[in-house]
């Protein structure tokens, strides 16, 4: 069955349910808020076209929003690719820049964009490519022109191609009634 803007309601809230589920997994290197999961999924377009049949591809354009919780991606394009029982296989987002950012546990935001954000949902690694950044405040940032996080056990590679290099930044660990360090300018 062909999927058009006139497309039942229903199938169409289902359809962007999966594909918002499938994204949630972006956020997870922050350990991603778990009641996020629980929350109803909200998809915002100007159009969207695609098969929701087997193996299907669904196009979500111009101005795509996706919200679960505190979960929010957005990018100028969306497309899920389905598999053969409808499930969500892969979704890509395009922006200049696709962003995602969401709380963890602790109430901490991660922030993330790049020109292209690809989720495997089978594999659960999503890579950021094309000035690629992340940043978890109170953590520390990323940047490169691929960044690779394995959402399962909270790994990340990077990588950049050509003069260009991988930066990262680490912030330093509060400590506990420690004073802050006093200016040592000379008169």
């Amino acid at each position: 069955m062909q999927s058009t803007p006139r497309t039942s309601h229903a199938s169409a809230k289902a359809l962007a349910a999966a594909c918002a589920v499938a994204l949630l997994a972006l956020a997870s290197p922050a350990m991603a808020k778990k009641s996020d999961r629980n929350e109803v999924v909200h998809v915002d377009a100007k159009t969207f076209d695609g098969s929701q049949q087997p193996q299907g591809i669904v196009i979500y354009t111009n101005n795509v929003v996706i919200t679960q919780g505190t979960l929010k991606i957005t990018g100028a394009k969306a497309t899920v690719y389905l598999n053969d029982d409808n499930s969500v296989k892969r979704a890509v987002i395009d922006g200049k820049p696709a962003t995602v950012q969401q709380q963890d546990e602790q109430g901490n935001w991660m922030h993330g964009r790049a020109n292209n954000i690809d989720y495997n949902n089978e594999t659960s690694v999503a890579i950021l490519t094309g000035n690629a950044h992340v940043d978890q405040p109170n953590k520390g940032t990323s940047d490169g022109d691929k960044l690779t996080y394995n959402t399962n056990d909270s790994t990340m590679t990077g990588e950049s191609n050509g003069a260009s290099t991988v930066h990262m930044t680490f912030q330093p660990k509060n400590q506990q009634g420690a004073a802050p360090a006093a200016d040592k300018k000379k008169p």
